[in-house]
């Protein structure tokens, strides 16, 4: 018995959103159905987060998960992709992930307290510190930057600004008091 060798289906080329680079008003912003690719507002501009691959969605998951045990232990409120206003700028932006420390508010208008960018393929380190620095100013009190092709981590928090953690640092923060992630147990996951 012979049979036809299967298929092979095309591979899906990445969704692209059809609000992404028009002009419009933060209401009409707020007004767009939520849809991926998830869409930020910056400066009176819609923007498409880029895609996320396998690396980007680990990291993401495991600081996510992370923080979830903070929570636990200590209070306050985290999660992936939460929607934030930049009240001085009237941007939102999505953070990868993101913490609250206990008592502040966690709804879709605030600032968490450490808000967290992995790097993606097609995003510079410089177009992810401008947002650090935008979170920053915007309230937010530590901005961290994960590089997953070079196993890093950029830091803003304090007078520190895009200080470099190598490959055997540890992220840490006077905000997340009991909270320590070396870097090589972060980049493990992508080792499995």
């Amino acid at each position: 018995m012979t049979t036809k060798p299967a298929s092979r289906l095309p591979l899906r080329e990445r969704p692209h959103s059809r609000y992404h680079g028009l002009r419009m008003s933060e209401e009409e912003y707020l007004e767009l159905p939520e849809e991926k690719p998830y869409l930020e507002y910056v400066d009176g501009v819609v923007l498409e987060k880029p895609m996320p691959d396998w690396k980007h969605r680990r990291l993401t998951a495991h600081l996510t998960l992370a923080f979830g045990l903070l929570v636990q232990r200590f209070g306050g409120d985290f999660g992936p992709e939460g929607r934030v206003r930049l009240a001085n700028t009237g941007s939102w932006r999505l953070p990868d992930t993101a913490y609250w420390t206990p008592g502040r508010p966690s709804r879709d208008d605030s600032p968490p307290t450490l808000a967290v960018e992995v790097k993606s393929d097609g995003q510079s380190m410089n177009e992810l510190r401008a947002k650090c620095r935008a979170f920053r100013s915007a309230g937010v009190d530590a901005c961290w930057i994960i590089d997953p092709e070079r196993r890093t981590a950029e830091v803003f928090e304090g007078d520190r600004d895009a200080e470099p953690v190598g490959r055997e640092g540890t992220l840490e923060s006077t905000f997340l008091p009991g909270f320590a992630l070396p870097l090589a147990e972060l980049f493990a996951v992508l080792d499995r």
